[in-house]
């Protein structure tokens, strides 16, 4: 207990020192270009403040420790996008405050705002990549990685575990599972061991130094829920409950005691008038910054699809869009212009490819109708670029549902109605989540999360890994 004890407080102060070194850093830098490098290529950048000056300020004062500290990220433990979020939030309020003392305290002609903005735009980044790191060292010392006991093997217990495995800077490290279900005891889910019954408890989180369970049993009756809850209640530091209410969870899911019960307040952004506002202004914004960047090369591009198979360059093709109406969607070409026979011949030879297409709407490997331009532009994901025009004509979001084909309408099923509430989107959960990896229902599931749970953050989060799946060439066919 003592060595866990030393170990927190210690995750904490290397975390806390995180903090001050990449703040420092920053200031450095920042202090170092704007007091010598800009000055000697422009002489109109005159002096500043000597660096002690700006470490009392923004170091000594501690008033990134202070805003982090408030926002409890010395000890949560959260996802990276979602620290990401907060951190941002964090460093953006220690950076005003910094601002305020400055100014209240000296002469405000001498302080350089280029060296303050410089600060808080590197600080931006470093600050959680900087933790990300000290994070990954602390794994290895032993210090961040906390045993957890999930109670309940079922599919809500897998998908525990492998969110775990997913997200390794959690730190949660799954030692087993306990379940009721004497078919499943001693038996192996995913490497992990079903350890007992969930009567072993008290046994296996001595024995096993476990310190977090996770109750991954959504269905079980209010009692017998009650009664394991209590079974672990000082046995253990946190006891973490998967709720019966998927489909329905979100990101942004705030809770209320209402005299003694619990509520779940669910927003449902996107219903609201503001919410699209907000997310149509930013599409515009960056869907023509990027337009201005990509089209010299979609110029090159839509050459190159003509040099290679011959015929249009552009293919355009009718998509179901808000409220289900139907819109032209434009894609560079990437297949051959009987791709249509060359489908069917390909199905009606390969029994396999049949399967495939009828489970993921897809085919993920040797795709005939697929030219060799094609391959190169779906790889880099080039053949969505001109949906930017669809985006800026309010057709198509950056972000958002797949854009569905007219005859996919009755596979959706009970989806439909929730989906189709959104503008589909050049890119969405569904891309960053493992693209032609999922099948046409797990697509259907992200949709649906992602239109009950939208954030202007989750659009830049999802557009962020957008571009990393995209560089790394993940699930792309």
């Amino acid at each position: 207990m003592r060595r866990i004890l030393w170990a927190s407080v210690g995750s904490s102060a290397a975390l806390l020192a995180t903090d001050w070194l990449a703040v420092f850093l920053c200031l450095t830098f920042a202090w170092a270009v704007r007091g010598f490098v800009l000055p000697a290529l422009d002489a109109s950048f005159g002096a500043v403040y000597p660096l002690s000056t700006y470490l009392v300020d923004l170091y000594l004062l501690l008033p990134w420790s202070v805003v982090l500290a408030q926002e409890r990220l010395y000890t949560r433990r959260l996802l990276f996008w979602d620290e990401v979020r907060y951190t941002t939030r964090g460093t953006t309020l220690a950076t005003l405050f910094a601002i305020f003392v400055i100014y209240a305290t000296k002469a405000t002609g001498e302080v350089s705002r280029l060296l303050l903005g410089s600060v808080w735009l590197m600080s931006l980044a470093a600050i959680p990549l900087a933790r990300a790191g000290a994070k990954l060292l602390l794994l290895r010392a032993g210090w961040w990685g906390r045993r957890v006991l999930i109670l309940g093997a079922g599919a809500t217990g897998r998908q525990v575990l492998k969110g775990a495995r997913d997200n390794p800077l959690l730190g949660y490290r799954p030692v087993g599972f306990l379940d009721d279900d004497p078919g499943k005891q001693g038996s192996v889910v995913d490497g992990v061991a079903v350890l007992g019954p969930i009567a072993e408890a008290t046994r296996c989180v001595r024995a096993l130094g476990v310190r977090d369970v996770i109750v991954a049993m959504p269905h079980v009756a209010r009692a017998e829920l009650l009664r394991v809850v209590a079974h672990f209640e000082g046995t253990v530091e946190s006891i973490h409950l998967v709720p019966d209410v998927f489909g329905l969870t979100t990101a942004g899911v705030e809770t209320q005691d209402l005299d003694g019960t619990l509520l779940l307040q669910m927003r449902w952004n996107l219903a609201r008038p503001g919410s699209r506002l907000v997310k149509r202004g930013f599409d515009i914004a960056a869907a023509t910054l990027a337009g201005l960047l990509l089209l010299p090369l979609a110029l090159l591009a839509a050459l190159a699809v003509r040099f290679d198979s011959g015929g249009p360059a552009f293919f355009v093709q009718d998509r179901l869009g808000r409220q289900g109406r139907r819109f032209r969607c434009f894609k560079l070409r990437t297949m051959y212009t009987d791709a249509a026979r060359r489908l069917e011949a390909h199905l009606g030879q390969s029994h396999a490819a049949r399967m495939e297409w009828e489970r993921y709407a897809k085919l993920k490997g040797a795709d005939p109708r697929v030219t060799p331009v094609g391959r190169i532009l779906r790889r880099l994901s080039a053949d969505e670029w001109p949906q930017l025009y669809n985006v800026l004509r309010g057709e198509m979001s950056l972000v958002g549902p797949r854009p569905y084909l007219p005859g996919e309408r009755p596979r959706m099923g009970p989806f439909a109605p929730t989906i189709l509430k959104a503008q589909p989107g050049m890119t969405g959960l569904w891309q960053v989540s493992g693209r032609n990896e999922l099948s046409f229902d797990q697509r259907l599931h992200l949709d649906e999360y992602y239109v009950r749970n939208w954030s202007l953050w989750m659009d830049i989060v999802v557009l962020a890994k957008t571009v990393s799946s995209v560089l790394r060439g993940w699930g792309a066919y």
